[in-house]
């Protein structure tokens, strides 16, 4: 048992590999503090890691899209019986993340890339995917999902768009209703939780604001990278208001701090899907790392 099973899982939301191990690692972190449990609950910790990024809303992709939320609308307009059939589809299965009876080829690859950032603009497959429940139940030939296995049954030949859309909508519709389930419910409600502690601890010792570190980090992203910075914008959470993020670092010993808490600054290229992280003590407003 290792944290491969929840990365696997989280590679449905489309997001920076650095922010995914931060998020698994978290909600790892909590999850084996608890000394009740002999054995990890793996398939919980996915849920719970998937959850806490999509309560987030922190997506590598460009702000207008966040803003039209096109693809948060489609999934609220899931009925709720299909979102809790989806999650105990999820729930039930005995692998931790979905497989692929092949690899994707190199086109598909890119058009995958291409058609994911598509259908955050809206873009979406004109049918659902083919779902059957066990494998010898797959049409030859043809697309398919295997409900049993959490298997995606991929045809021989090269995929369609229509196709590679259809896989794109049943990825956001099991990470949606996993986010829904009452797993993801707890998650939300730890990460508040600890969101309001941290902000006490920096009102108490009478630290930065959150668009004070914004602005600090805007600046030193423009001094280190030049004019590359320029092409990349603040992620948003679902809301629209920056994503910033708060961390207790009372117990960090790999740099200097004057406070317990620091922001986490991250910006994204909308192309490229580059990032830039900058981590800031949130009491004297001081640099502790960047990193891309």
């Amino acid at each position: 048992m290792n944290e491969r099973i929840v990365k696997e899982t989280m590679e449905q939301i489309h997001i920076s590999e650095k922010m995914e191990e931060e998020i698994i690692m978290n909600v790892i972190d909590r999850q084996t503090r608890n000394g009740k449990h002999k054995k990890r609950n793996w398939k919980k910790m996915a849920a719970a890691a998937a959850a806490v990024a999509l309560a987030a809303g922190i997506v590598s992709i460009p702000v207008q899209a966040l803003v039209k939320n096109f693809v948060l609308a489609r999934m609220e307009s899931i009925p709720k019986e299909e979102v809790q059939e989806i999650n105990d589809m999820v729930q039930s299965q005995p692998t931790e993340a979905d497989g692929f009876s092949r690899e994707y080829s190199d086109s598909e690859k890119e058009r995958r890339e291409a058609f994911w950032q598509a259908y955050q603009d809206g873009k979406f497959p004109e049918n659902a995917i083919v779902q059957v429940e066990n494998a010898e139940d797959a049409p030859a030939g043809t697309l398919c999902y295997v409900r049993s296995e959490g298997l995606f049954q991929l045809p021989d030949r090269e995929m369609t768009d229509e196709e590679i859309l259809e896989i794109i909508d049943l990825q956001h519709k099991m990470s949606y209703a996993v986010s829904q389930s009452p797993a993801a419910q707890e998650a939300r409600a730890e990460m508040q939780t600890e969101k309001d502690r941290l902000r006490e601890m920096i009102q108490a010792a009478g630290g930065i604001s959150e668009e004070e570190a914004i602005e600090i980090a805007k600046k030193q992203m423009a001094a280190e990278l030049g004019e590359s910075a320029e092409r990349k914008e603040i992620l948003k959470y679902q809301d629209g208001s920056a994503a910033v993020m708060m961390e207790d670092i009372s117990d960090q010993t790999d740099y200097e701090h004057k406070g317990d808490v620091a922001y986490t600054v991250i910006f994204s290229d909308p192309d490229d899907h580059s990032t830039y992280y900058c981590v800031i003590d949130a009491v004297d407003g001081s640099i502790l790392k960047t990193y891309e």
